[in-house]
């Protein structure tokens, strides 16, 4: 069955924000406890208008199949430079090939820091764009500015800035004619297009190493690229420029001249399967798992205790994990809508989660007529939702305005969508992203948690509330927080203890 519809609700929909970050090259993520010091950027060599063009060719490849292509390229201009960024990968997804495609427009100030920008994914129809600027408020003070775009669905954004910002890529040519010293680091504020968010990227050398590449062998510095508590590998030649990266699952980007890269018959090679790669088997099967009440699984692979800690619901310690389907007898209700301030952020209307919308809030009216009880309003809010949304395939990146309206989708499409009718209604109510068990293996997936009293499981998908124990969650948030994923896709071990 593997290529049963439950499955295409469960698998895709998660990984798919993983997938985004590879295409739009955010390399191989592993967690890492060292942190080693970190100066600024140095200032870099000025931008002049009278510089050749830049531009450089990558082959993606999988286990020495080739995938896909990169290419950038940077024009100089009179006050900065012209960043330009596109790549096709082909991924198998049930059977079916998709190719995704990005592009990243951006204009750059004389030292590679970020003005203005447009970045643009697209996959099976589905267009998500998100455009910026850096301004000024009326206090004087610098700041991010822009929109997210999704199937026609507009929102904004702003991000106060302390410092010069950069998009991930752009930082490899600040880094152009810069010789880094084992151990020494740069340290760098980007922008992540998805997260809507800044963070702090740095890059550390770890010493030099001959590369053989089809060229023959080339003298490099490998550096490691750290990033939202997850490290990166790249290797840098003599003139900085980056010649090999890496990526999860065993994705390599390679170096090569224009003819190489889009050439190689990659658009007729059988790509990677999406789905089978992400998806961890587990020896022992679980029987009726969707009536499961406790589940025991020793984890491998991954040590921090952070990403499965969620009490009361999951208990981590060395090594077992044990999940508890909440009871519903100690659940409490009380009328909506819910006015305590320190559930404001889980009430809040964000760019995914548009619960101010007023498209939103009359359809959770409609959804709840004259009903105030938080503990009905849940089920009727589950109820509408898993009837109503076709179970489709989505190669996307939702927000609950665009699930409303195509009212289709997987697994984030419910979850987004449900969560943000349920904050409509005044019901605090949240993301959560991990795995669940289907025929014999977890595969990544997306449901809803409500406040009743204590934080409650709900699945829209598998019309669950609370949902079974097999459901095991990784991160807390929105779309946006779901690369955190990043530091267990294709690492994690899980083998069943115990269940009942």
């Amino acid at each position: 069955m593997q290529g049963s519809p439950m499955k295409r609700m469960v698998s895709l929909g998660v990984v798919f924000f993983w997938l985004v970050m590879i295409t739009l090259l955010v390399r191989r993520h592993v967690p890492t406890n060292q942190s080693p010091p970190v100066s600024p950027p140095p200032a870099t060599v000025e931008l002049r208008a009278s510089d050749k063009a830049q531009e450089s060719w990558m082959g993606i490849y999988h286990q020495h199949t080739k995938i896909g292509y990169v290419q950038r390229r940077l024009t100089p201009l009179a006050t900065g430079a012209r960043w330009e960024e596109q790549s096709r990968m082909k991924l198998r997804v049930f059977d079916t090939d998709q190719t995704v495609h990005t592009e990243v427009r951006a204009t750059l100030d004389q030292h590679y820091a970020l003005q203005d920008f447009t970045v643009r994914f697209l996959s099976g129809g589905m267009v998500f764009r998100v455009t910026g600027a850096v301004t000024h408020s009326g206090s004087g003070r610098p700041e991010l500015r822009g929109q997210m775009i999704s199937n026609g669905n507009t929102s904004a954004f702003a991000v106060p800035l302390h410092e010069p910002l950069y998009l991930p890529t752009t930082t490899q040519m600040a880094l152009q004619g810069v010789t880094l010293q084992p151990g020494e680091a740069r340290r760098y504020a980007i922008f992540n297009p998805l997260s809507l968010q800044t963070d702090s990227l740095s890059v550390t050398a770890l010493g030099t190493e001959i590369l053989a590449l089809s060229g023959g062998a080339l003298p490099v510095t490998k550096v490691a690229v750290r990033y939202s508590n997850t490290t990166a590998h790249a290797w840098l030649n003599q003139a900085g420029q980056v010649v090999k990266e890496e990526a999860p699952l065993g994705l390599v980007l390679l170096r090569e001249g224009q003819t190489d890269a889009l050439g190689s018959g990659w658009e007729d090679s059988t790509p990677l399967d999406l789905v089978a790669s992400t998806a961890i088997a587990v020896p022992q099967a679980l029987p009726e798992p969707q009536t499961l009440g406790s589940l025991r699984l020793k984890i491998s692979g991954v040590d921090d205790a952070t990403l499965f800690t969620f009490p009361p619901r999951q208990q981590y310690h060395a090594g077992i994990l044990t999940v508890t389907r909440e009871d519903t007898t100690t659940i409490t209700s009380y009328p909506l809508p819910h006015t305590d301030p320190a559930f404001a952020a889980d009430l809040a209307t964000t760019p995914f989660v548009q619960s101010a919308h007023p498209r939103l809030i009359a359809q959770a009216r409609r959804i709840l007529g004259t009903e105030r009880d938080a503990v009905q309003a849940t089920r009727l809010l589950l109820d509408w939702t898993y009837t109503t949304l076709a179970k489709e395939l989505s190669l996307g990146v939702p927000t609950a305005l665009d699930v409303l309206e195509r009212q289709k989708g997987d697994c984030n499409e419910h979850a987004v969508l449900f969560t943000a009718l349920a904050r409509a209604a005044g019901l605090p109510a949240r993301i959560a992203a991990g795995v669940v068990y289907l025929n014999g293996a977890f595969y990544y997936h997306a449901w809803s948690e409500v406040w009743l009293g204590q934080w409650v499981t709900v699945d829209p998908v598998f019309h669950q509330f609370p949902a079974d124990a097999t459901h095991v969650k990784f991160v807390q948030g929105g779309p946006e927080e779901h690369l955190a994923l990043l530091q267990v896709i294709g690492r994690l071990g899980i083998e069943v203890v115990a269940y009942q």
